[in-house]
């Protein structure tokens, strides 16, 4: 992974420069070219692979399921590990991704979520969950993106959110369904939030598997045995 490359793909229409090399991300950034983020990776001792997380303002996140599945999707497809099996870390700690080339899907292990006592003072009915970043649900029977143009930037720059939050409005369509729209901090509208749909997964109540769709398509939810989540998506090039 010595070799510097960059890469274009998305997960779900939610759209990464990948930086296989040493490049200052400063410089990277100039070059997202309406991507949502910037994803650099590096060579690491306890997993396959250091993903480094910056959304397109520069701010540094914690966690990207979106990214998660395309970098593992590129480390199997260009054999820089042998092995359809990998573990990649962020600064929310090491995940595992099983990768299936022949439908370009990737299941992702999630942390255990944990609710967060954070509330907003803007919005009342906003559940948090810390998924290894922050995210908030408002649940809503109206069009989630037109919640999302009424109330997103406002949620997530509200001052109850000194770091500002990732906001997902939820729209329950069924037992086992839902559709969301997001608004990322440091980015704004996106297609697509894995650990979004996480949130939007746990705070359904749902035991799972639980499928939440968005612009950029859809992406199916479970727990795993020690109460952590799996997710399962698309990746692809650009």
């Amino acid at each position: 992974m010595n070799d510097v490359q960059n890469v274009r793909m998305h997960g779900a229409s939610n759209h990464f420069l990948i930086h296989f090399g040493d490049m200052n991300p400063k410089q990277l950034l100039h070059h997202l070219n309406g991507a949502d983020g910037l994803l650099v990776i590096q060579n690491d001792e306890i997993a396959d692979a250091y993903m480094q997380i910056f959304n397109a303002d520069g701010s540094e996140a914690e966690q990207c399921g979106n990214g998660l599945r395309c970098v593992a999707l590129h480390l199997v497809r260009s054999k820089l590990v042998e092995s359809p099996v990998v573990t990649i870390r962020t600064r929310s700690g090491v995940s595992r991704c099983v990768v299936d080339e022949s439908c370009n899907e990737v299941t992702v292990s999630l942390c255990t979520p944990n609710a967060n006592p954070m509330s907003s003072d803007a919005i009342s009915d906003l559940i948090c969950i810390d998924l290894g970043n922050p995210n908030a649900v408002y649940w809503t029977t109206s069009d989630p993106i037109e919640e999302r143009q009424k109330r997103g930037e406002l949620l997530s720059t509200d001052s109850s959110f000194p770091e500002g939050m990732n906001v997902h409005f939820a729209r329950r369509d069924a037992e086992q369904y839902a559709t969301v729209a997001t608004w990322e901090r440091g980015v704004g509208p996106t297609h697509a939030s894995g650990t979004g749909g996480a949130a939007v997964f746990v705070t359904s109540g749902a035991e799972g598997p639980f499928f939440v769709s968005s612009q950029g398509g859809t992406l199916r939810y479970e727990y795993d045995a020690e109460g952590g989540i799996e997710m399962t998506g698309p990746a692809s090039y650009v």
